[in-house]
């Protein structure tokens, strides 16, 4: 005769009636579904996988108000400094060379597949609506700038408006330095935020949807020693 192991009652009530671990503010408006008690610990940001940002360091609060205190408003027009870590800043080196060899590859490619005077049209709509303006740098001068390469990519799909859009490369590293990305200051997680704006969508009666594109040709930036160009 085959022997049936003993379960402690305990032990049952353990599998078959979990409790949880954490605090549940749905277990008294739900009790009897344990999905629709999950849905704040959907949102929550520790589930995210981001910690809770109550404070920001000393660092982030010195240069989020360096940045707003760059912030000029002349003819309409906001001017503002990207922020940047110094320290970081003075170790990104001229990248001119691979700069270069990137825009050779890329130009070769697209006259090749005959669609490189389309993607120079796309830079030269940008300049028409101001988002991007041209600047006159001699060869002799290139190693004094960090260049931006970007390379083109094309959409198939006939429901997209824009058919072929530059990417830039901001994180190319050459002579051992650091990259743009890993000098700039991204500043502090907002992810927080969305649920609040999730909530205010929900809650409200009215909703204003607005095009900001017209609202992003209303910033320029502030005039650094540091300068930038892309090929």
């Amino acid at each position: 005769m085959e022997h049936t192991p003993q379960v402690e009652a305990s032990h049952l009530c353990f599998v078959l009636e979990a409790r949880p671990t954490y605090f549940d503010p749905f277990e008294d408006c739900f009790p009897n579904s344990a999905v629709q008690r999950g849905l704040e610990q959907i949102v929550s940001l520790e589930s995210l996988g981001i910690p809770d940002q109550e404070g920001f360091s000393e660092y982030d609060q010195e240069l989020i108000q360096r940045f707003e205190e760059t912030v000029e408003l002349r003819d309409g027009k906001y001017y503002v400094e990207l922020p940047w870590h110094q320290d970081r800043l003075e170790k990104v080196p001229s990248n001119h060379a691979a700069s270069l060899r990137i825009l050779d590859r890329v130009a070769s490619n697209l006259t090749k597949k005959n669609r490189y005077a389309e993607y120079l049209e796309v830079f030269r709509q940008q300049q028409r609506e101001g988002i991007i303006e041209e600047i006159f740098v001699s060869p002799q001068e290139f190693d004094q700038y960090i260049w931006i390469p970007h390379r083109p990519v094309f959409t198939t799909d006939p429901t997209m408006t824009t058919k072929i859009r530059p990417i830039f490369n901001c994180s190319l590293k050459t002579g051992g330095g650091l990259s743009l990305n890993e000098a700039a200051y991204s500043g502090v997680n907002l992810t927080g935020d969305i649920l609040k704006l999730l909530l205010a969508f929900r809650t409200n009666h009215y909703i204003l949807v607005a095009d900001i594109r017209r609202a992003f040709l209303t910033i320029h930036r502030r005039l650094t020693r540091t300068g930038f160009a892309s090929f």
